[in-house]
């Protein structure tokens, strides 16, 4: 009788539930890149971004773009007839070659992708479609060869490729042309298949460092020289004849800036330069206003060191490597007025680097490419500080703007944790 009143009161005490928070399940792939590991999210993704893209719905095609992701990835399970399944597959197709082109300058978004597509094709149209010729190939070894699908999805897999194709022809078939036609196009063709091939190779031995190293264009870099080199063992090259020096001018140094973004893929065309900086504007303005103004550092710099420099300032080419320079800084680490100036530090270093090199291949006629990109980039990512002070963007890296909201929630919560630990010991 004793036991009774204590067996009602259990039965009277409301039920605990107590549900542990599992995480959302994510599918990892090889960071192909050495240092842009890629994570494939559930129906999350979305939720994930509106803190940074905010409310609307349309803000969602900016940065990464998650809204096509997640449009994409049950359409093609979902459509009923063959003919929804071959659109839904060329979407997936065109999404990926659009993360292709747009990966080039650390732009993860198939609309700033086609954006600079849309910008070769007006400066130059057969350029445009030898870069799309190159970056269709290799999406059709990569899965021949079935790498990680998410490495492919983000472009990590093709973007060397993509930027291969684009550089080669405007190298070999541009104003003053070296090689036959038939020939370059063969070398785009095989030339997209090697990047592949040096891309993922490198990248898997690569990926194991910590900090893991990113391969930047350097697989690019790597065949487009071997590609020249072959070219002209079959037809010489003409040694380019020596320009006199012109006369001073401001505004032309402004508009050498901003044709750098052109010469990214070695179009000189304002137009072009425009729907470059366009696209990387839809997927992330930090991206955008580092790579003008590091541009802006590397062509004013450049010109200060020599007048036998200023032509080469006025078209955009000392512009270039400090332009991907710069954004290379402000995709790895969080975005800060440190990283910021470290951003144009790393400009001015790349010029450096890029006068010196193009005065070692003066001999041989060889372009430096984005050789002196790659070599700055490497060395400054090295550098470290205080956690706080230069703080390093998180994987899954998507664009700088998350990565820096991703920063601030973390020590906010580091924050509150030590807060509550100094208040209940």
């Amino acid at each position: 009788m004793s036991d009774s009143p204590k067996k009602e009161e259990a039965e009277k005490q409301p039920e605990i539930n107590i549900e542990m928070e599992t995480p959302a399940t994510e599918e990892a792939t090889v960071p192909l890149s050495g240092e842009e590991p890629t994570k494939k999210e559930t129906s999350g993704t979305t939720k994930g971004v509106v803190g940074v893209l905010g409310s609307f719905k349309w803000l969602s095609l900016c940065g990464d773009a998650p809204l096509i992701t997640d449009k994409l990835d049950h359409a093609i399970d979902e459509s009923k007839t063959r003919v929804k399944r071959a659109f839904y597959y060329l979407m997936h197709f065109l999404d990926v070659t659009g993360r292709n082109f747009g990966q080039v300058c650390f732009a993860n978004n198939p609309i700033s992708g086609f954006l600079i597509l849309a910008g070769l094709a007006v400066g130059d149209p057969l350029v445009a479609l030898c870069g799309f010729v190159a970056s269709t190939v290799g999406i059709f070894f990569s899965l021949l060869m079935q790498q990680p699908r998410g490495s492919i999805r983000a472009g990590l897999c093709c973007y060397n490729a993509a930027l291969f194709g684009a550089v080669l022809p405007a190298l070999a078939l541009g104003p003053n042309p070296w090689a036959e036609p038939l020939t370059v196009w063969i070398c785009v063709v095989l030339g997209s298949i090697f990047t592949v091939v040096i891309t993922v190779s490198v990248a898997n031995s690569l990926s194991s460092l910590k900090p893991a190293i990113p391969l930047f264009t350097l697989p690019f870099n790597l065949v487009a020289l071997f590609a020249v080199v072959v070219l002209r063992v079959h037809h010489q090259a003409q040694q380019p004849t020596r320009v006199p020096n012109p006369d001073f001018d401001w505004m032309h140094l402004v508009e050498g800036s901003f044709l750098g973004a052109g010469q990214v893929f070695a179009v000189q065309d304002l137009y072009c330069s425009g729907l470059v900086l366009f696209g990387m504007l839809i997927c992330s303005p930090v991206l955008a206003l580092a790579g003008f103004f590091g541009s802006l550092v590397g062509t004013f710099l450049g010109a200060a060191v020599s007048a036998n420099l200023w032509n080469a300032a006025y078209n955009g080419i000392l512009g270039y490597n400090a332009f991907l320079a710069s954004c290379a800084v402000c995709f790895f680490y969080v975005p800060t007025w440190r990283s910021f100036l470290v951003a144009f530090l790393n400009a001015a270093l790349t010029v450096i680097v890029q006068v010196a090199l193009g005065w070692a291949f003066a001999d041989t006629a060889l372009p430096v490419l984005t050789l002196p990109f790659v070599g700055a980039s490497l060395i400054v990512l090295g550098m470290t500080a205080e956690k706080e002070a230069l703080p390093r963007s998180m994987a899954p890296l998507t664009f700088p703007e998350q990565h820096r909201a991703k920063w601030l929630q973390d020590a906010r919560r580091e924050s509150v944790q030590s807060t509550d630990t100094n208040t209940h010991p």
